[in-house]
């Protein structure tokens, strides 16, 4: 299991990601656009980052930029990231993080590949799971 950062921005991803690269010293592991994205997405935004993931040493920092009609709160534009190698074990912790909280997106396929789900825990931290399908 790797738990990693998910920095939430509002049109600047690309900007703080590159920020974050020449103050660590860090290396681009990927960018992926909404350019790439099976849904409808306003024109100004199709470069913005979808999601983005940079290595500062032996860790990982996520980055996305969020689509116009959602809301953003300055300050809270945060999740934790965690990757987990098997859907039984994904299946397990999301439902043990979800007693008492509330999922946002239940776990499904992505397009990327991917089991994903999201979730607010009773605490207040949002939780995103992924478990690569490939």
């Amino acid at each position: 299991m790797e738990l990693k950062p998910y920095l939430i921005f509002q049109g600047n991803a690309e900007a703080a990601m590159n920020f974050y690269i020449a103050c660590f010293q860090a290396e681009i592991v990927g960018i992926n656009r909404y350019d790439n994205a099976p849904m409808e997405i306003p024109e100004n935004y199709t470069n913005k980052i979808l999601h983005a993931e940079i290595k500062i040493g032996s860790q990982s920092m996520l980055f996305c930029d969020i689509l116009p009609d959602r809301p953003f709160v300055q300050g809270s534009n945060f999740s934790m990231s965690v990757d987990i190698p098997q859907v039984m074990e994904m299946d397990k912790v999301f439902n043990q993080l979800a007693v008492n909280g509330k999922v946002e997106m239940p776990l499904q396929d992505t397009f990327w590949g991917a089991r994903f789900g999201i979730l607010i825990d009773q605490f207040g931290i949002r939780w995103m799971l992924n478990c690569d399908l490939n």
